[in-house]
């Protein structure tokens, strides 16, 4: 076994890769490339080969959500769902309680809503619950996305928007804007996993719009609260 200085050296590591990822390692497209990964483990295998199915995972699921979008309006047009006139974000409050912030207020209503969703009995008759076991690689994985992001959301939000009591340092402009990624691409990609089920289990269309509404408000609020986000470049991950 290598020591944590030998294995520190390799110069395929990408230094500072790991301090705005979301720790999912077995979904993770860089475990090759990361110290920290290499560092917890004790036998590598094939990582490049695992690095390059998990990035066609996460492009498959990118797909699903531009290629469904407009489905999914159409199907929320049919319940009066409205995903597109959402509320305008609101100035940054102060953060004496942090608790009382309305975009943490709404991350914490999505993970009470997810839970709540995964814990209903869903009733189908036997043709579609045919088609439903036909489709179980699909809504595992997507059920593994949404439940990994649920509440990584909320923490890197958290962490984002505390750094506005401080003073706006490089290193804290650096840390908003990273976290604050990782958050904005959980819930994309939680879009494109509810997407997946919604697609397999139509005859619960209106409970998971609704899920999918709050998801499409809570990112456009912290899109305007935390603008530089999005185009953050984070080390390896983005370049």
């Amino acid at each position: 076994m290598k020591s944590i200085k030998e294995l520190a050296k390799n110069p395929n590591f990408i230094p500072g890769i790991y301090n705005y990822c979301n720790r999912w390692c077995e979904r993770c497209s860089f475990t090759s490339q990361c110290a920290n990964y290499a560092i917890g483990e004790d036998r590598f295998g094939d990582l490049k080969n695992t690095d390059l199915n998990n990035a066609q995972f996460w492009e498959r699921l990118a797909g699903v959500l531009s290629e469904t979008m407009e489905m999914v309006r159409e199907k929320a047009q049919e319940f009066g769902i409205d995903l597109d006139n959402l509320t305008e974000a609101e100035k940054v409050p102060d953060f004496e309680d942090m608790e009382s912030h309305f975009l943490v207020q709404l991350c914490l209503k999505y993970e009470k809503l997810s839970t709540e969703w995964f814990k209903e009995s869903v009733y189908v008759d036997l043709e579609t619950a045919e088609f439903i076991e036909s489709k179980q690689i699909e809504l595992k994985d997507a059920t593994e996305v949404i439940r990994w992001y649920q509440y990584l959301i909320e923490v890197k939000f958290r962490r984002a928007l505390l750094t506005f009591t401080e003073e706006d340092e490089e290193f804290t402009l650096i840390d908003r804007n990273g976290s604050a990624k990782v958050a904005l691409i959980g819930i994309d990609r939680s879009l494109a996993a509810w997407n997946v089920i919604l697609n397999v289990i139509k005859d619960q269309a209106k409970s998971i719009l609704e899920i999918v509404a709050l998801l499409r408000r809570i990112k456009k609020i912290a899109e305007k609260q935390l603008p530089d986000a999005r185009s953050f470049i984070r080390t390896g991950l983005d370049e």
